[in-house]
């Protein structure tokens, strides 16, 4: 959308089906609901609305994934720069933070707590974004060894963990279950855990 342009018909079609597909595939799964059900549910009388915005499920769902990645990069960004500005590029719970913070402040919004949870279903699909294995390349480096050396697994358990919890948590403060306020020793718990993972697989561990 142009800036200072009010959005075209065409824009808020696109923005509505993103944000009904959202909340669909969070709650149901991406595999329980069809385009049909996205396309009414966004008040779309043509049903193949969505194939003509996305072209396909996978890039609807990619598409949504991507507008919340994206936003998730700059915050990292900007906490990267001020690690540097701070001369702190090496602080390992600095380092932590960058990696989940940014993550965790999705919880923030409904649209931020679905994302999680479909991030977390299609962890399987999608590798590491270039912002996020910086940051493990970095935490590694902090943590003394060589990122050349480290198993690729320690990565991948790092993302699981990262995502699952973090949608498990969306999933209860939707629910109830937990409360905003108790959100803060959830995410320190999860830089901690996040850490052993990390810790765990370093190539003196594993000599």
């Amino acid at each position: 959308m142009t800036a200072g342009l009010a959005p075209t018909r065409g824009e808020r079609t696109r923005t509505a089906i993103l944000i009904c597909a959202e909340e669909l595939f969070a709650e149901r799964g991406i595999d329980g609901v069809t385009l049909r059900e996205i396309a009414r549910t966004a008040g779309q009388s043509n049903v193949s609305a969505v194939q003509y915005h996305f072209g396909s499920k996978e890039q609807l769902v990619s598409a949504i994934l991507d507008r919340h990645q994206d936003v998730i990069d700059e915050r990292r960004r900007v906490l990267l720069d001020d690690q540097e500005r701070a001369g702190a590029m090496h602080d390992l719970d600095g380092l932590m933070a960058v990696l989940v913070q940014p993550v965790a402040a999705e919880l923030d919004s409904p649209s931020g707590r679905a994302y999680l949870r479909i991030q977390a279903e299609r962890l399987r699909e999608r590798s590491l974004r270039p912002a996020t294995r910086l940051l493990s390349t970095r935490i590694s480096r902090s943590l003394g060894w060589d990122p050349e050396r480290s198993d690729p697994l320690a990565d991948r358990f790092v993302a699981l963990l990262l995502f699952v919890a973090l949608a498990d948590r969306a999933r209860e403060e939707v629910s109830g279950q937990a409360k905003k306020k108790g959100r803060k020793p959830f995410v320190t718990g999860l830089m901690r855990a996040l850490l052993g993972i990390f810790q765990t697989f370093s190539p003196q561990e594993r000599a």
